[in-house]
């Protein structure tokens, strides 16, 4: 009886539009400078990207628990087929490639909170959270795991209509928490990270950008960064 009344009454497109939203607003409303006042009345700061990542996952398990699928396809790839086979490398690699930026940024348990606490229980200083880092990618791209996770949602060799709905969703709220994510930026490092805001793009490169990716690639391929970094090593020793 619940089930005719309850979710499996609704249309797929508002139970699963619905899902997105509310994990959107959770994910939203506990990073605001309120929601990280009161929980810091309440518990240590350093607990706050654990706790945070918690419910993320919490959210996470409840919304594909109760996700609907749609059953309309829009295309699926034959297997096999070259399509098929660039589609899964994408694929696979935006999952590869989004763990392994965090080798140019925050580590990866710091991203979920366990090194925070970890570090509190062995009274170590926290590495700084916030800070202008240009290694690797991050020279050009100032969030790259969230690049990644666009990718993600986006290189699918099936593609229903529910999948497109939890793309466009995906992308949206990846934009618009990165957007809010890089002013945080901006507002706690200040002039160094709005310098490197001019010279990198949020999340999707631009023409300018992969224009200086592909220089900088064919400098190294040719050995020129190499050459220039060793003539700045002699010129510091003179």
């Amino acid at each position: 009886m619940l089930s005719e009344i309850g979710v499996n009454s609704l249309d797929w497109w508002v139970v699963d539009l619905l899902i997105i939203v509310a994990y959107g607003l959770q994910h939203t409303l506990l990073t605001t400078r309120p929601a990280i006042w009161l929980y810091n009345k309440i518990l240590p700061d350093f607990s706050l990207n654990f706790v945070y990542s918690v419910f993320s996952i919490i959210t996470l398990v409840i919304g594909f628990a109760l996700w609907k699928p749609s059953h309309e396809i829009i295309f699926a790839l034959v297997p096999g087929s070259v399509l098929y086979h660039f589609m899964t490398i994408i694929l696979a690699a935006s999952l590869i490639l989004f763990f392994y930026y965090f080798k140019y940024t925050t580590s990866f348990w710091q991203w979920l909170g366990v090194k925070q606490i970890f570090f509190k229980i062995i009274k170590r200083e926290m590495p700084v959270y916030y800070k202008v880092r240009k290694e690797g990618v991050k020279k050009y791209i100032r969030f790259p795991h969230h690049t990644c996770l666009i990718v993600f949602f986006w290189f699918h060799p099936v593609m229903t209509m529910d999948t497109l709905l939890l793309a466009i969703g995906a992308t949206v709220y990846l934009y618009l928490g990165t957007y809010h994510q890089d002013l945080r930026g901006l507002r706690v490092i200040g002039k160094e990270w709005e310098e490197y805001r001019k010279n990198t793009c949020l999340l999707i490169p631009g023409f300018s950008i992969i224009k200086k990716m592909y220089y900088d690639m064919k400098n190294i391929v040719l050995g020129i960064g190499e050459i220039n970094n060793e003539e700045n090593k002699k010129g510091e020793t003179v």
